[in-house]
Parts: structure tokens; sequence; C-alpha cells
């Protein structure tokens, strides 16, 4: 690559990421560390981890209500011992803009924020407010500072239930491209790489065409990476104007069963971005895990088999040349020219 291996600077995203919830009787007898023992050789090679954090952290038992739409609801919590196992893994940003943040109300919210800060993780995408909400996480990564703005999509589900962060209620920060653009430029001033973190799509669906139009947008704005959750399963990575958006990346180490029938693959994806001094992505890692709870037990896997890593190449950028790693997975290198080269502030 050109680059010595040391100088590079590199950066791991998980997808849905719950260190509770139907978990708990497991966690309670093995520990919150068992949730990440079948993936923690992957995540030891990087610098800092980012994950989607899919609900509060409180010992709060008592869910908030949520609107009678008639279908089946879901309300995640993780107990606050679990910031341990998280700081353990490596990681050191957790996205907030997701609709499971209010499942135990403003209150748990607090009490989130309280646990994550006193863990020294940082974390964006929700607050006490639509102000709180859109502060960045910023950190500075063996001298390269990495910024992040964490936002979810417009769903009418959500409207209704007044989910979103107002300038005076609390909640996940509602995307809306003018107002990442305004993030996204001061954003700019604070950090050498600007990372979107976008909880949008639909459960258990295939990539759709607002996403793809909403890539575009965050792209055009300013973002250099574009992380995506929600769906629970993977989507495709793909170069766009050549910024890497991940659609999807399913889930990581997630206390749910999952519901992993009809052809719904039961994978997620762990990606790994490889930065120089520069701000500049030099290459990018993929690989596949095996979360299907019913089967893993709340202890995702690398899935190595044949039929794996033939899916895993389904979802990757077919125009880069990928090779095999032992520990990585797929692994392809991109040319600085074939980048954003950012402004070094």
């Amino acid at each position: 690559m050109g680059d010595d291996q040391d100088s590079l600077i590199r950066v791991t995203f998980l997808g849905d990421t719950l260190i509770g919830g139907e978990a708990q009787t497991v966690l309670d007898e093995h520990g919150p560390d068992y949730a990440f023992d079948g993936i923690r050789h992957l995540l030891m090679r990087s610098d800092l981890v980012v994950a989607n954090h899919e609900g509060p952290i409180t010992r709060r038992e008592r869910p908030d209500r949520k609107l009678d739409t008639g279908r089946k609801r879901y309300w995640y919590r993780a107990q606050p011992e679990s910031v341990l196992a998280l700081r353990a893994a490596g990681i050191g940003v957790v996205s907030l803009a997701n609709n499971h943040v209010l499942d135990f109300g403003s209150a748990a919210l607090d009490d989130t924020t309280e646990a994550l800060d006193l863990a020294h993780i940082r974390w964006c995408g929700a607050g006490t407010n639509r102000r709180v909400a859109r502060q960045p996480a910023t950190l500075t990564v063996r001298g390269l500072r990495i910024g992040f703005l964490s936002y979810m999509q417009r769903y009418d589900l959500y409207v209704a239930e007044r989910l979103y962060a107002t300038r005076t209620t609390p909640g996940p920060l509602r995307l809306r491209p003018e107002r990442a653009r305004v993030d996204l430029e001061k954003l700019r001033t604070q950090a050498d790489v600007c990372v979107a973190l976008v909880h949008w799509g639909r459960n258990y669906r295939k990539r759709n065409a607002r996403q793809i139009r909403l890539a575009g947008d965050l792209c055009a704005a300013g973002a250099d990476l574009v992380i995506g959750h929600h769906p629970h399963i993977p989507q495709p990575i793909e170069l766009h104007e050549d910024v890497p958006v991940c659609y999807s990346l399913g889930n990581g180490p997630l206390g749910t069963p999952g519901r992993f029938h009809s052809g719904r693959p039961p994978y997620g994806l762990v990606v790994s971005f490889d930065f120089d001094r520069q701000g500049r992505i030099r290459s990018l890692a993929a690989q596949l895990l095996f979360v299907d709870n019913a089967r893993v037990g709340f202890q995702p896997r690398v899935a190595d088999h044949p039929d794996a890593r033939r899916m895993l190449r389904k979802w990757l950028p077919r125009e880069l040349d990928w090779r095999e790693h032992d520990v990585d997975g797929l692994v392809a290198e991109l040319r600085p020219s074939s980048t954003r080269v950012t402004q070094v502030c």
C-alpha cells in the first residue's frame, strides 16, 4: 500500500448492539463480556470500535408507553454493568439515534448517557432536546480527529409517537438533509474525518430507494463515510462518488432472538476502515458474523464456511480487488485518488 501498516488508524464498526434484553439471563450467568468473546479477535486490532446501541442502559423496569398499532411491540434495555463489556471490547463511540432509545422513558435516556459518560464512551444522536442530540461525538485517535453525527430516518409511526427530539423534548435526532448539511459543515471545522451514522430502512428488508437517496444527500453534504443500521440484516456496501456507504451492518451482539426465517440471512457485518494520517481511507475489511441467537446463544461468531464467504462477497463493492485475510475476512485497498481527501483543519 505504500504506507507502513503501523501508521494507519483502524476504525471498526459493529451493527445493532445491546448487551442485555432477552440475553440477560445468559449474561447474568456468564458475565456481560460473554457477548463479545466470539468476535473479540476481530476488534482487538482496532484503534476504535463504533456501534449502534439499540436501546437504553438503565435499571428502570417500567417500559414507556407506545402507541397501540396492532403490531407486536418490543422494549429493549441493558443493565449498567454492560458498559464495562462495551469498553473492554474497544467501543469508544455509540450511536443513540434509534427507535428504542426511549423504550424506558426519558429518565432512562438520562441513565444511558450518564453510564456512557462514566465509562468514557462518546455518544451522539439523542438527548434531552434537539440541540443536545445534534452535538457530535469527537475524539482524537493517534493524532487523527474523527467526528461522528447520528440520525434516524423519518417514520410515520415514530412521528405519531412523538419519538423524535424537539427543541424542548428528548429523543433521537430526526434526519433532515439540510440539517445534516449544516451539522457536517460545522463538524468539518472540528474533525479531519466526518462520519454519519444513520438508522434507516425497514426491518429484515432489502435496501430501498429512500436509503439510496438519503445516502446521496449525506455524501453531498460532506460525509466521508456513511454507516447504516436498523434492518437487522446486512445490506450492500457501495462507493457513492468515492464515499463508502454501508447501508446496513445488520446485528452485532444483540440481546434479541431475531427473525431469521423465510430466507432472511442470519448474519451481521463487522467492517473496518484503515485511515492514513491525512484522514484518507486506504483500505477496508469486512467479516461476516453468524448472529442467529437461537443457534449461537447470544454470542455471535465468525461465519467462515464457504457459503457464508460467497454471501459476503455479494454485499461488497465489485469494483474493488478483494483478497482473503485469516482474521479480517475480505480486504480491499483504496487508492488515495479514489477517496475524498479531507482538509486537515
